[in-house]
């Protein structure tokens, strides 16, 4: 009896987040302080513990003519779904927001089971029926899918806190991303300004140093290869330069398209960047072991492409 009491026990410890704090020796008040009296909140990464209900995946939904579809109606009727289709208990599983990324992490298995860059999620909200719910929706990044993911909280304000974390996640790296764009702009004007300058010269030099064409040979400049952006695609690249390139391709659409593309769509609840607060965010954030804050900061392939 005493031993089926220690299992018990023992039991209880490992399944308990508090107890898992304690164990580790981070309390919530001190994860809490560090937060507030961070530079970046984000670059620590906020870590919050959820119950993973389900997913439901669409195929490709974008329009023909470019037209976003209703992402936040989508949601909606998957969150219902899902919760019809699914029922507790329910993975018990931890969301960590950086600065670069959303992670799912299972701190019972120790691993990420999805790591998803954040310009690849195109919605973030609640639900108006199933108030607790947490859920956003990411895209593939070959462009074949959408899936949207569906989460559980303890309570309402928990779950519309978390919105307010991605939408203000997603804006700094749009912004991050956009001011990268704008320095890169300067930086080719400035380069061209120059060789306007220097061109006269060197056309002269360069037309002196080669010897006269009677106009039936092939140069080598004209036999050059020309590469398209298809044929750049298919040089061997690392994942990163990959994702780099994506995102590009990502938000320079979001740029055309969006009246304010920094905004994440969250739905009806029309969260705004501004909203954050780190004093809201860190109220339902929760801390978790360090190779699970690292895992998430540090990236790597993500496990749901």
């Amino acid at each position: 009896m005493a031993a089926r009491l220690l299992r018990k026990t023992g039991d209880a410890i490992k399944h308990s987040p508090a107890a898992m704090k304690r164990l580790m020796g981070i309390s919530k008040g001190k994860y809490k302080m560090e937060l507030a009296q961070a530079d970046d909140p984000f670059k620590m990464g906020l870590s919050y513990y959820v119950d993973y209900v389900g997913y439901e995946t669409f195929p490709q939904l974008e329009k023909p003519d470019g037209e976003e579809p209703k992402y936040s109606l989508l949601c909606e009727k998957a969150v219902v779904k899902v919760h019809q289709e699914q029922k507790p208990p329910f993975k018990r599983l931890v969301v960590i927001v950086s600065d670069q990324r959303l992670t799912i992490y299972d701190p019972k298995d120790e691993k990420s089971v999805v790591r998803i860059p954040l310009y690849r999620i195109a919605f973030c909200g609640s639900h108006s029926l199933f108030t607790k719910t947490f859920t956003f929706m990411e895209r593939s990044r070959d462009g074949t899918r959408t899936t949207c993911h569906v989460l559980a909280c303890e309570n309402p304000a928990k779950a519309q806190s978390m919105v307010r974390v991605v939408a203000k996640a997603f804006q700094n790296v749009f912004l991050e991303w956009s001011a990268q764009q704008r320095k890169q702009k300067r930086q080719k004007a400035g380069s061209v300004d120059q060789s306007v300058d220097q061109a006269p010269a060197e056309e002269k030099a360069v037309a002196a140093s080669q010897p006269a064409s009677d106009g039936g040979e092939e140069t080598a400049t004209d036999a050059a290869p020309v590469l398209n952006a298809e044929d750049v695609e298919q040089l061997d690249v690392s994942e990163e330069e990959k994702e780099k390139r994506h995102m590009h391709r990502t938000f320079s659409r979001r740029t055309i398209r969006s009246k304010k593309p920094d905004v994440l769509d969250t739905g009806a609840l029309s969260v705004q960047p501004e909203d954050f607060n780190i004093d809201d965010a860190a109220e339902f954030a929760e801390p978790v072991n360090e190779d699970a804050s690292e895992g998430a900061l540090k990236g790597g392939s993500a496990l749901a492409e």
